[in-house]
């Protein structure tokens, strides 16, 4: 336990993702050491033939080294194998064909990019207003929701990364239509709503997404929360925890999700 709280860590890449920094079984090392319950592997899996990572995953070696990792500490920490979904509209049918081949315990939507372009970077602002950069990118958001794709919206909001350096401060207000329709587009069909904390080791000193949102989200019937550190070295596991939990309570959850099989389960932050 962290905190006094049931503790998990729902977005967690390894060396099988391109850009992690430590093995699976390190990882799993330190979650044991620093009291994790759960952690979720989210390997990062890229559909764009024009990204140089798009063939980096491998499942197989994968899935091996997930299983190699339960054999050791499966009597202490339970290890989910998930995947990171690089969601872009134009890919849907490899990502259905893939995730129809391949099976995970949960798979994560995340937009970076729109049109092939990296959200926030100069090339994507250059013909946009600051309204419109961050209204195309929640419209890629309803997409990847609407696909039926995925379990959980990972870091919603994540264009702030760039957009804060390049737009200045951000008010979801501003999106609160395009928020709305995101979410009940997520509760119609049983979608999470990720608490990353990644924006607090990057920097920002924000959460992805802010609490504001998450607040619309439970104002809105939200129901289910994931929450996930984004780590790609163990270090960062589980990074400000117990500030994403509060952040939920506060909002008025009291489980955090959990999933095996694509199956999505919950959890009492507290006993």
């Amino acid at each position: 336990m962290i905190a006094g709280y049931y503790a998990v860590d729902y977005q967690v890449h390894s060396f099988r993702s391109h850009d992690g920094s430590a093995s699976i079984a390190e990882h799993c090392e330190r979650a044991v050491a620093i009291g994790l319950d759960e952690i979720g592997f989210s390997e990062h899996k890229d559909f764009d033939p024009c990204d140089p990572v798009v063939d980096y995953f491998h499942y197989d070696a994968y899935l091996r080294e997930i299983e190699a990792a339960r054999q050791v500490w499966g009597d202490r920490l339970r290890i989910r194998a998930g995947v990171e979904i690089d969601y872009q509209k134009r890919f849907e049918e490899e990502i259905a064909a893939f995730l129809e081949t391949y099976a995970f315990d949960f798979v994560l939507g995340s937009v970076h990019y729109v049109d092939g372009v990296l959200i926030m970077t100069p090339e994507y602002n250059r013909d946009r207003t600051q309204q419109q950069a961050y209204s195309d990118y929640f419209a890629a958001v309803i997409d990847s929701v609407r696909s039926g794709l995925f379990d959980v919206v990972a870091h919603l909001e994540y264009a702030n990364r760039r957009g804060l350096a390049a737009w200045g401060p951000y008010d979801p207000e501003a999106y609160r239509d395009l928020l709305e329709v995101l979410f009940e587009e997520m509760i119609a069909r049983g979608v999470a709503l990720e608490i990353n904390t990644a924006g607090l080791h990057h920097g920002l000193g924000t959460t992805y997404p802010v609490e504001a949102t998450v607040a619309l989200y439970a104002h809105k019937g939200g129901r289910y929360i994931s929450i996930g550190s984004d780590a790609h070295h163990p270090d960062q596991l589980a990074h400000a925890y117990p500030h994403a939990v509060e952040m939920a309570l506060r909002q008025g959850f009291t489980e955090v999700c959990t999933w095996e099989g694509r199956r999505r389960l919950a959890k009492p932050f507290s006993s």
